[in-house]
């Protein structure tokens, strides 16, 4: 028999010394997962002999991940005498630890650390034991890269989304701003002119008498705004106004602004809009933390926040726990952001990761820059928000301080400028981020490896935009969108988020899109370009440890492995052992943070049953 290797002894190890420091004797502990055993165990035919150098020879071919657990740094599984130990029970335990892929027992410590993966309670049952709600458990999911504040702000503002044309909207304001009449401005989000009747922009002669206050509708993607004729006089954007750079003004055949402005242009507005205050920030934040931990999350990658709500999200943190473990990347568009650098220190739900900057627009609104002109825009290549000197000079400043850079980039344009620039600077004690990482040139896809940049991908932006996606970009440059698998088999690190509020919150409809890369209703048959599917195993992953190492927490979070946080995502049903439309359906009961329960609304307290004497 091969000798077990270091992380084998580990997990056993962990058992072992907590079932010790009850006085019980050591029952079915862990074992290898079948995958390692097979690594392992002698072959019995020359057959499988030959399978299984195949596996190995595809396996040698195939660059190491960046994340390889087994390169990783091991957590310390000694266990104090005398400390507290609860096992919880309950759901199935999918744990992202690789010899151990499944348990039905998890033992955590009293400070919220996992000591044993257990079959089964020992007999007798030496731990205080927690009866978790639910069927499924999974090791804690993170959301990658979201927006806590827009979420909080769209459950106040007009929801857009359900609009099917220019006349939907308009009678959506006009009933939004009939049932808030205190509101000084009209704001909503969610529209999307390409499930309009020939995909028309909106205008602000469309949302005519609608209101007479100032109307600000957000493009789903928040890369556009439609405005009224209030706030485009207000603004004085004219004829005569000029796009800004970065930004563009729709206009009309007369050069006439539309009331649609793009990126930049966006900036002009800003002045003549009131300015949201320490309660409106507090507020936003609270009911976007809420609705990430009730969607089954346990920790959040903020893209971009503002100083003055990073201000008050620390005072949120100072008064106790966030729902949940919440990394920060502060608008690096704000000189300040990078004064604050270096100068915050982390609790144990808050961190300042480094900063957020844009490099392009977005493709649905035709602002992502592309090498090559958009396929139903001829003469038109989008929109770079920044030039590549302030980029440079942006990521120079953040590496100065130790810290991360994350970079908006959508384009295969943009892409390229920013590989390049992280590749120039890059640090190996620096995780830079490619946020989206939608089109790529399929030759710069294997240059993220080396610099070891982070893929932070959506799954549901590539089932959102595939209606669409082939009609800007043409078939020649699908190969490179929205590909995840090809990403993944270069061993960079993918990590998925939801862009929330641009699309839904719920990491259990991301979970779906990337192993079916399907709508709500199974289509288009077979998946959008299926090649790029991820397996379930490479999904959880995606979502838990990638999402980990991205905010260099590997060596504690994204898996249940001894010596780890004790984060899970529970669910009521088991989807994982069903057909993928199961997660469509799949509802989280509750979250584990560090060994600190918290249960969604409608769960029920868990039941908890004291050591055997």
């Amino acid at each position: 028999m091969t000798r077990p290797r270091g992380r084998d002894f580990a997990v056993v190890l962990a058992a072992l010394v907590a079932l010790a420091s009850s006085g019980c004797a050591a029952t079915a502990v862990t074992a290898p997962s079948a995958p390692e055993a097979a690594a392992t165990a002698p072959t019995a035919t020359d057959g499988a002999a030959a399978q299984e150098e195949a596996t190995l020879a595809a396996l040698r071919a195939r660059p190491p991940e960046v994340i390889d657990a087994r390169t990783r740094p091991e957590p310390h599984p000694v266990i104090p005498i005398g400390t507290k130990l609860t096992a919880y029970i309950g759901p199935r335990f999918l744990t992202g630890e690789e010899f151990v892929p499944e348990a039905r027992v998890v033992v955590a410590d009293e400070s919220g650390r996992v000591r044993a993966l257990l079959r089964a309670l020992p007999n007798p049952n030496p731990y205080t034991t927690v009866t978790l709600p639910g069927a499924l458990a999974v090791a804690g999911l993170h959301d990658a890269h979201l927006h806590i504040e827009g979420i909080g702000m769209a459950r106040e503002n007009l929801d857009a989304t359900t609009s099917r044309s220019a006349a939907d909207l308009k009678k959506a304001v006009q009933a939004f701003a009939g049932a808030h009449p205190a509101l000084s401005v009209i704001r909503g989000r969610g529209w999307d002119q390409s499930r309009y009747p020939k995909q028309a922009f909106p205008t602000w002669q469309d949302l005519e008498g609608a209101t007479t206050k100032p109307l600000l509708l957000t493009r789903v993607d928040g890369h556009a705004v439609v405005v009224n004729k209030v706030l485009l006089d207000a603004a004085g954007i004219t004829a005569a106004t000029p796009d800004p750079a970065g930004g563009r003004i729709l206009r009309d055949k007369a050069g006439a602004p539309t009331g649609v402005l793009v990126d930049n242009a966006i900036d002009l507005l800003t002045p003549h809009l009131p300015k949201a205050t320490a309660a409106d920030h507090e507020r936003w934040l609270g009911a976007g933390l809420v609705a990430c931990a009730d969607a089954g999350l346990v920790a959040v990658h903020d893209m971009g926040m503002s100083l003055d709500a990073f201000r008050v999200l620390q005072t949120m943190a100072a008064r106790g726990p966030l729902p949940v473990r919440t990394f920060v990347y502060l608008d690096g568009s704000d000189d300040a952001a990078y004064d604050v650098l270096g100068s915050v220190t982390a609790t144990d739900t808050l961190a300042l990761m480094g900063v957020k900057i844009y490099a392009d627009g977005a493709l649905g609104s035709r602002g992502a820059a592309l090498l090559a002109d958009y396929s139903d825009e001829p003469g038109h290549k989008g929109l770079l928000l920044m030039e590549p000197a302030q980029i440079e000079k942006r990521i120079v400043q953040a590496h100065a301080k130790g810290f991360q850079v994350a970079v908006h980039a959508i384009g295969d344009r943009a892409n390229r400028i920013v590989i390049e620039l992280l590749e120039k600077h890059q640090r190996q004690d620096i995780r830079d981020r490619l946020e989206h990482a939608q089109v790529l040139a399929v030759e710069d896809m294997a240059r993220l490896y080396g610099p070891r940049i982070t893929a932070s991908m959506q799954p549901t932006h590539a089932t959102s935009d595939m209606r669409w996606a082939e009609a800007r970009l043409g078939k020649a440059r699908l190969p490179g969108a929205y590909a995840w698998k090809r990403l993944w088999d270069s061993g960079t690190a993918v990590a998925f988020g939801s862009d929330a509020p641009v699309e839904d919150v719920r990491p259990a409809w991301g979970i779906y899109a990337a192993i079916t890369r399907q709508d709500h209703d199974g289509q288009p048959s077979g998946g959008f370009t299926p090649d790029e599917r991820l397996t379930l195993d490479q999904t959880l992953r995606a979502f838990s440890r990638h999402a980990a190492w991205a905010v260099n927490l590997e060596r504690h979070a994204g898996a249940l492995t001894p010596g780890m946080f004790f984060d899970v995502s529970v669910f009521d049903i088991d989807a994982a052992a069903q057909p993928p439309a199961a997660w469509l359906k799949a509802r989280p009961v509750g979250t584990v943070v560090g060994g600190l329960l918290r249960l969604s609304p409608s769960s029920s307290s868990p039941a908890v049953s004291p050591a055997s004497p």
